[in-house]
This record gives C-alpha cells, sequence and structure tokens, in this order.
C-alpha cells in the first residue's frame, strides 16, 4: 500500500481518497431525507455536489499539468490497450452521472423553492436520485481501480 502512494501524485491520492468517500456523503444525504430533514438533505447535496466540483477541477488541471493519463501508463502493470478503453468507460460514466447530479440538483431546487407540489415530482426525483446514486458509486470504486491499476507496482 506504501508503496503505491510512493508512486503517486500527492494530488491523485488525495482525489481518490475523496472518491471513496463521494458513495458515504451521498449516503448520508439520502439519509437525511428519509427522516423528513428536507433542509439537511439540500445541504448535505449542496456541499457534497460543490466538493466534488472543486476535486474534480483541481483534478482536471493538475492531470494536465502532470503529462495527462499517457505520463502515468508508462509505468503501470496492465496493457495500454485496456487502460485506455477502461479510462474512456470511467470517463463516461463520470460524465453522465456528474452531468445527471448537477441536473437533478438544479430542477430540484428550482421546483422546491417554488412550492408547487405539481412541479416537484418526488417519486420521479427517487428514481433519478438512485440511479445518480449508484453511477456514482460505480463511478468512484472504477476510480480507486484506476488507481490500483496505474500505480501499483511489484
Amino acid at each position: 500500500m506504501i508503496n503505491i502512494l510512493e508512486n503517486a501524485p500527492v494530488y491523485m491520492s488525495v482525489f481518490t481518497i475523496y472518491s471513496f468517500f463521494i458513495p458515504f456523503l451521498l449516503l448520508y444525504s439520502i439519509l437525511q431525507i428519509r427522516k423528513k430533514r428536507i433542509r439537511k438533505h439540500i445541504v448535505s447535496q449542496t456541499v457534497s455536489l460543490a466538493l466534488t466540483l472543486i476535486f474534480v477541477i483541481y483534478f482536471e488541471i493538475m492531470v494536465r499539468l502532470n503529462g495527462g493519463f499517457l505520463a502515468y501508463v508508462e509505468d503501470s502493470l496492465f496493457s495500454y490497450k485496456f487502460l485506455i478503453i477502461y479510462l474512456f468507460i470511467h470517463i463516461i460514466i463520470a460524465f453522465s452521472s456528474f452531468a445527471g447530479w448537477i441536473y437533478l440538483y438544479v430542477s430540484s431546487i428550482k421546483a422546491y423553492s417554488k412550492k408547487s407540489k405539481t412541479i416537484f415530482d418526488k417519486k420521479m426525483h427517487k428514481r433519478i436520485g438512485i440511479s445518480i446514486f449508484i453511477a456514482l458509486t460505480i463511478n468512484s470504486i472504477m476510480g480507486i481501480l484506476l488507481y490500483f491499476f496505474l500505480f501499483f507496482r511489484n
């Protein structure tokens, strides 16, 4: 384990640790709404989404400053082809789940602020929210695995 931390840049380790906690932040938020604590649900979603956005922007800037994905693939124990395909799938899931999260957040805040029961569909919100939670959890796991694929060495 220490070997991985020595091989990976600090920013990559920090982002991977944060990625590990994303599903737990979302679970906390889900528990708040199940307990009918709407305000805490909104605040926890706002904080989680804002933190994730900040981490993603920081991560993207640092990856590009450090030579991009290709700089990390060179020393990996896994084949270039496998890593590219895996990264491509990871990016598709990451982009769509994050875009879905932003859409759900913005549309829900708009509907909730209007306080109209006809506009805010709780069942649809729940269905989309569960889908986004699953996608973000899968994405977190894939990101953690990618970290190991890139930086684990004998």
